[in-house]
């Protein structure tokens, strides 16, 4: 019981601190701030993170478990085949924005530009973060050329590296323009252009 309490209240401030963090940036951010909307005191903090930069690292890595689920629970269900695994997913990304609004962000963005030329420590742990989403989006996208679902023979690990890079700056367009398309068109392009989806014909 114990350890359910800690882990509770220590996921509490996570995600406060994600809230206030999408909702302005990192160094923007307070501790008072994020302890007010999680609502818990500020010895309670300390008795989880050394200090706001420990507490910015457990956030990253808090945000990279639940994005490698997501990526993993789309990309290997084998119920699937290769290519609609990718279709999936990535059309997952469009219902989600569409169900919780165009201006809804992660804080694993701005946190990367914020701080990747000031903590060394929180630069590789984002890295690792964006390396392991694209480590599991190549091997499906290996899986689909090998299944000759797709004419792109180009190295799976350089295609989906550039498409989760491009992916994050088509978010940033949708959230300047308020508008879905520009996700849409990426995503479309993506199957046409990019790993050339074969026609099922």
């Amino acid at each position: 019981m114990a350890n359910e309490a800690v882990k509770g209240t220590r996921d509490i401030i996570l995600e406060a601190g994600h809230k206030a963090i999408t909702a302005k940036s990192y160094h923007a951010c307070g501790l008072k701030e994020i302890l007010d909307l999680a609502g818990v005191p500020k010895g309670s903090f300390y008795h989880y993170f050394k200090s706001k930069d420990d507490f910015g690292l457990q956030l990253i890595e808090n945000s990279t478990d639940g994005w490698n689920q997501e990526c993993r629970a789309k990309l290997t269900d084998r119920t699937y085949s290769p290519i609609n695994r990718l279709k999936n997913y990535f059309n997952d990304k469009i219902t989600y924005f569409l169900e919780h609004g165009l201006s809804c962000e992660c804080a694993l963005p701005k946190m990367a530009l914020e701080t990747s030329q000031l903590n060394e420590v929180m630069r590789g742990a984002i890295k690792y973060s964006f390396d392991s989403m694209a480590s599991v989006l190549a091997q499906t996208i290996r899986e689909a050329q090998v299944a000759d679902e797709i004419n792109c023979k180009d190295d799976a690990d350089m295609l989906a590296n550039m498409i989760n890079s491009a992916l994050q700056g088509i978010i940033i367009r949708v959230q300047i323009d308020q508008s879905i398309v520009p996700l849409e068109q990426f995503v479309a392009l993506i199957f046409t252009n990019i790993l050339q989806e074969k026609s099922s014909s």
